[in-house]
């Protein structure tokens, strides 16, 4: 039975009805797991793998908004109709798997457990904290902090803290994320390569510490980025600077 930490508190009765009406979905790197105009009745909880979440744009561009890692939830617009066209592509980055729940349950439980309903909120909020954070760091950063920035958050954590990206990910991803062309991702990665600050190891890389915290806005005050504040991580870099020069698009 599938039990999601939003509702891992919850009575044992409650998680099983959630977790039998919940249906597991497998999907292929690249695979759409929601189109754009599909009606679609449920939410959609990562249980495994990654989700881009992209915004259509003119022509064939797209944009990526931003990623679903495990456990975390594609709730759509609201909580108050059973059934709604998405106004987002939900596509597979890596090999994923999707639980498909019910709406109408995320619901129940919202009028049931406001803790529930605060919980989600509080995603919510997060979330687009995290959107607003990116668009500065594209209107603001380098070309080559901003692609820091992207790997970094596409990375995962190990036990021994060491942070790694999965090679699947394809430079077009990370490029339609960082709001920069391939050609300019390519080239900064590359140069990350050589001066040692992205390792290849196996079907991995390999991020230095001095890669990604310098460029976390929540780490910085509101009035000076260039300040540092109190409490941050020991990927944190005193000097980001790492004497890459390049066009940004």
């Amino acid at each position: 039975m599938y039990v999601h930490p939003l509702i891992s508190s919850l009575p044992e009765s409650v998680r099983q009805a959630v977790g039998s009406a919940a249906v597991l979905r497998s999907f292929r790197k690249s695979e759409i797991v929601l189109d754009v105009g599909q009606n679609c009745g449920s939410i959609y909880c990562v249980g495994s793998g990654l989700l881009r979440v992209v915004s259509t744009g003119s022509g064939d561009t797209d944009l990526t908004t931003h990623f679903l890692k495990p456990d975390e939830i594609h709730l759509g617009p609201d909580l108050t109709r059973k059934e709604y066209p998405s106004e987002v592509r939900l596509v597979a980055a890596l090999p994923s798997s999707v639980y498909l729940v019910p709406r109408q349950y995320l619901r129940a439980l919202c009028e049931a457990y406001p803790t529930v309903a605060l919980t989600l909120l509080d995603i919510t909020l997060g979330r687009i904290q995290t959107m607003g954070r990116q668009m500065r760091r594209v209107a603001t950063l380098s070309a080559e902090q901003i692609v820091g920035r992207a790997l970094f958050d596409l990375t995962q954590q190990r036990p021994d803290g060491t942070r790694v990206l999965d090679k699947r990910i394809p430079q077009s991803v990370i490029a339609s994320y960082a709001g920069l062309s391939r050609p300019v991702v390519n080239k900064v990665v590359k140069e990350m390569e050589g001066k040692g600050l992205l390792q290849r190891a196996d079907d991995v890389f390999m991020l230095s510490e001095r890669l990604g915290k310098s460029t976390d806005f929540d780490s910085l005050p509101p009035d000076s980025d260039s300040e540092r504040a109190e409490g941050q991580s020991k990927y944190a870099s005193p000097d980001f600077d790492m004497e890459i020069r390049g066009p940004r698009s």
